[in-house]
C-alpha cells in the first residue's frame, strides 16, 4: 500500500504501485505491471507492507486526531503481521525476499503536507490506496496458480477491507468538521 502524505512515500506500493498495495499522493503516470511470479508477488507485498508500516508511524507522529493516530497504530500492527506471513511463505517456497523486493521507484518517497490538513489528506490517500490494493490483491489472487500464495492473498483481503472501511470513517468524520 503506498502513500504520499506527511512524507509522500507509498506510491508504487503493492498493487497500485507495484502489485497489491498502492497509495500515495505522488500519483505516478501509470503503475508498473504487476509481478506474475510467486517471488515477484511476495517481493511486492513485502515492499508494500514496509511502506504501510512507515505510513502508520507517520500517522502516529503527525496525526492530529485520535482516529488518525489509532489508524496509524492499526497499520503498523496489521502490516507487520502480514509481512511476517509474507516472509514465512517466502521461506517455505525458497524465495529470496530481499532479491524479490523491487527497488523503490522515483515516486515511492516524497514530501507530504503537514499541519491542519494532514488527517484529511492522509485518510483520503489511505482510502484510495486501499481500494486499489483490494482490487490488485483480488486480481493477483485470482490469477495465481500457486495455492499457498492464493491462500495468503485471500487471507489478506479482509484486513485491507478493514483498513479501507476505517479510512472511510475518518474521511467522513473530516467532512463533517
Amino acid at each position: 500500500m503506498t502513500i504520499a502524505l506527511g512524507t509522500r512515500f507509498l506510491r508504487g506500493g503493492l498493487l497500485a504501485g507495484g502489485l497489491l498495495l498502492a497509495g500515495g499522493p505522488g500519483h505516478a503516470a501509470d503503475p508498473p505491471t504487476p509481478p506474475t511470479t510467486t517471488a515477484g508477488v511476495l517481493g511486492t507485498l513485502h515492499q508494500a507492507d514496509q511502506k504501510e508500516i512507515q505510513a502508520g508511524k507517520i500517522a502516529q507522529k503527525d496525526g492530529k486526531s485520535k482516529a488518525v493516530k489509532d489508524y496509524g497504530q492499526m497499520l503498523v500492527k496489521d502490516h507487520t503481521a502480514a509481512d511476517d506471513k509474507v516472509a514465512a511463505l517466502a521461506l517455505k517456497e525458497n524465495v529470496d525476499l530481499v532479491a524479490a523486493t523491487p527497488s523503490p521507484g522515483p515516486n515511492d518517497m516524497g514530501t507530504m503536507a503537514t499541519g491542519p490538513d494532514f488527517d484529511k489528506k492522509f485518510a483520503q490517500e489511505m482510502l484510495d490506496d486501499h481500494r486499489k490494493a483490494i482490487a490488485a490483491l483480488t486480481a493477483a489472487r485470482n490469477g495465481t496458480a500457486d495455492p499457498q500464495l492464493r491462500k495468503l492473498l485471500g487471507d489478506m483481503l479482509p484486513t485491507l477491507e478493514k483498513h479501507a472501511a476505517a479510512a472511510q470513517r475518518i474521511v467522513d468524520a473530516e467532512i463533517d468538521r
